[in-house]
């Protein structure tokens, strides 16, 4: 779904700012939470209770690192953005092993090293000689921040989603997203007319329903489940699985894609691995 997220993102930008992307994208989100918590919705007390860890998994996991990546990728280029989040997993390893005491496995190193190999090897388009003529902009920091961000968001999902259910946390750092979208987009965005088309929110739909609330829902699980130092190798597949949507959108299937399709998948296989014990 997040693979899915970058197609749909893109056709949402060639009709509006990327502040105003972000508000419809969290507005539709928000929406269908709403809509799979309603018979168990969250009240003012559980609010209250955890609002250290929505507010800082709302606005920093989520409304800031949005803001940083859109705006980031207003002035460097894709390529130079995928790099660096590619970078995501080792980061996670690290954060997760000083902030929740996790423990590094070579399994887990070894594992977002050849993830970051495929990535790498899929960016440069099966010649690594390409990775020579990347120019860094000063967007590059704006998207190595959301890197950042997006990988301390693992490490507090993980900390913050103890003694609340994970789609009670869902929804309410997402409606604080949401929020924070909302207050700044009429200072930022001058009023006009919305006369979008059916396509747009086709995809605004698509966005909200699917790339954000259904993916939150089950990435939040699966943190909780896994850990944040293993979750944070999952982010490897993003890049692999836009490429390989883009092929289903019509774009021609290359040698690259697969190789580099077998380097992440085949990192994520070995950092799953439990290491075996010897019996005495």
């Amino acid at each position: 779904m997040w693979g899915l997220n970058f197609h749909l993102l893109k056709i949402m930008l060639s009709s509006v700012h990327f502040i105003e992307a972000g508000f419809w994208r969290y507005l539709f989100g928000v929406a269908a939470l709403a809509i799979y918590v309603r018979k168990s919705f969250p009240k003012w007390s559980l609010f209250k209770k955890h609002l250290t860890g929505i507010l800082i998994v709302g606005i920093l996991g989520l409304f800031c690192f949005n803001l940083l990546l859109f705006w980031g990728l207003q002035y460097t280029s894709s390529i130079n953005a995928s790099l660096i989040i590619s970078l995501n997993p080792i980061a996670t390893i690290c954060l997760a092993y000083f902030f929740l005491k996790s423990s590094i496995s070579y399994q887990q190193m070894t594992g977002a090293f050849l993830g970051v190999v495929g990535v790498i090897y899929l960016l440069s388009k099966g010649n690594l000689l390409n990775l020579n003529l990347i120019v860094f902009s000063k967007g590059d920091l704006l998207i190595l921040l959301a890197m950042f961000l997006s990988a301390f968001y693992h490490i507090w999902v993980k900390k913050y989603t103890i003694g609340i259910s994970g789609k009670h946390f869902t929804f309410l750092s997402n409606l604080v997203c949401f929020m924070s979208f909302a207050l700044i987009t009429p200072f930022l965005i001058k009023p006009h007319a919305i006369n979008y088309g059916g396509q747009f929110w086709l995809t605004v739909l698509t966005f909200g329903v699917f790339g954000t609330a259904a993916t939150y829902v089950l990435w939040n699980k699966g943190v909780v489940i896994v850990g944040a130092s293993k979750a944070g190798i999952f982010m490897n597949i993003v890049p692999f699985s836009t490429a390989i949507i883009a092929v289903l959108m019509g774009k021609e299937l290359t040698v690259y894609h697969v190789v580099s399709g077998i380097f992440i998948l085949l990192g994520v296989a070995i950092a799953q691995m439990k290491r075996r014990t010897t019996m005495p």
